[in-house]
């Protein structure tokens, strides 16, 4: 099984304990940047979990913040030691060909216990077939043969949290009928990728549900989005990809709001049966 406190959402955690400290003491982040000799931007990325602090740097900050109490010292510092593991994802041969903001998305779905997901242009990337996957990566430019065959070889990884014992990441997908009649890869690619959709949605941690491209106007037409939900601990957090950069978004307005659109979503999708039918007509129409 993942961990479900791994190295990304210890990160994570151990941001928000420092934004709390230095919130108690009074301090703006300036005040933290200038006791470190750094940005402010470094404190921002530590206090939201994008960057990590070296154990002195730790060690200095609660000094700034006044914590004088060993046992919440010793808290801090033991939240740091296990946050410095390094996740597959960072490892150079794939973080070097990640998009800005990717890894840190991996990372967070590596963690999950759940992602509720909605996608209007893709197959979600949890339930790609390889050769659907390496047809996606090889239409973005810049992108050398080795490179997509690193980003697919990250897209096989992420697959693996489906079937971790004993518990395999929940996934409800969500997908806009327009993704399945899309022909990415020619006919066999899209004929095996339909099929492997109506063998994932077979699993019991997997549900899947097609939108009819019959409805009319929706509230998911503005974009795809994901939702991760982790321990009683961790608040739930929503990803938005777009050609323009991702956004993590962590407000409750932000997550009410795209709580009430997947469930919108959800309701006028067809429902799991259904959409294994569809699945079916769909995959024998590309013999």
């Amino acid at each position: 099984m993942s961990d479900p406190s791994g190295p990304t959402v210890r990160r994570r955690r151990l941001g928000g304990e420092l934004r709390r400290l230095r919130e108690r003491a009074g301090l703006d982040q300036a005040a933290a940047a200038t006791h470190l000799e750094c940005s402010t931007s470094k404190i921002s990325r530590l206090e939201t979990g994008q960057g990590l602090a070296k154990a002195m740097e730790i060690r200095g900050l609660l000094d700034l913040y006044s914590v004088t109490d060993d046992a919440e010292r010793s808290k801090i510092l033991d939240i740091h030691k296990t946050a410095a593991e390094v996740g597959w994802w960072e490892q150079a041969e794939y973080e070097e060909v990640l998009p800005s903001g990717l890894g840190v998305y991996v990372g967070l779905e590596y963690d999950a216990r759940a992602v509720q997901t909605w996608e209007l242009g893709f197959i979600p990337g949890l339930l790609q077939t390889a050769d659907y996957a390496r047809a996606v990566h090889a239409v973005f430019p810049f992108s050398s043969p080795n490179e997509v065959d690193r980003l697919v070889e990250v897209r096989m990884q992420r697959q693996r949290r489906l079937v971790a014992s004993p518990s395999p990441l929940e996934v409800w997908a969500v997908i806009d009928e327009s993704v399945l009649r899309r022909n990415i890869g020619g006919r066999p690619v899209m004929r095996d990728q339909l099929k492997a959709l109506a063998s994932a949605a077979q699993q019991p941690n997997i549900t899947i549900q097609v939108y009819p491209a019959s409805k009319d106007v929706h509230p998911g037409l503005r974009g795809s989005f994901s939702l991760l939900e982790f321990g009683p601990l961790d608040p739930r957090i929503g990803y938005v990809d777009s050609p323009a950069g991702n956004a993590f978004l962590e407000k409750d307005k932000q997550i009410r709001s795209l709580v009430h659109t997947l469930d919108r979503l959800r309701a006028g999708a067809l429902d799991p049966e259904e959409t294994a039918a569809l699945l079916d007509n769909l995959a024998a129409e590309e013999n």
